[in-house]
């Protein structure tokens, strides 16, 4: 899952676009953040993490996940315990991050 939080790719990036502005960045924002997650937290913010890119968007921003493609997510990593309170904690991860990325996109 560590991947997913933050990986040396995008450090990579980072790098590369301050260097093409002949910036050098200071090492806080290139150091790894931690986050602690409590157990019964991870499957829903793993399902949302491997999700993040199936974003619905309209003429007006992101309108929410691609329920089919969460479900079928779901399946292929075998999340099928108590799937209805996933599904539940999963869309108020959604609803707080459309929120941020519209006011974002502002």
């Amino acid at each position: 899952m560590e991947h997913l939080l933050h990986g040396s790719s995008a450090n990579k990036e980072l790098l590369a676009d301050a260097a093409a502005f002949g910036m050098t960045l200071p090492e806080a924002i290139l150091a790894p953040k931690v986050y602690h997650i409590w157990p019964e937290h991870m499957e829903v913010l793993s399902l949302f993490l491997r999700c993040m890119t199936q974003w619905r968007c309209g003429a007006s921003g992101v309108i929410g996940l691609d329920y089919g493609v969460v479900l079928q997510m779901a399946s292929l990593y075998q999340i099928t315990e108590d799937l209805a309170r996933v599904m539940e904690d999963l869309q108020i991860m959604e609803l707080h991050a459309r929120d941020l990325i519209n006011k974002e996109a502002k």
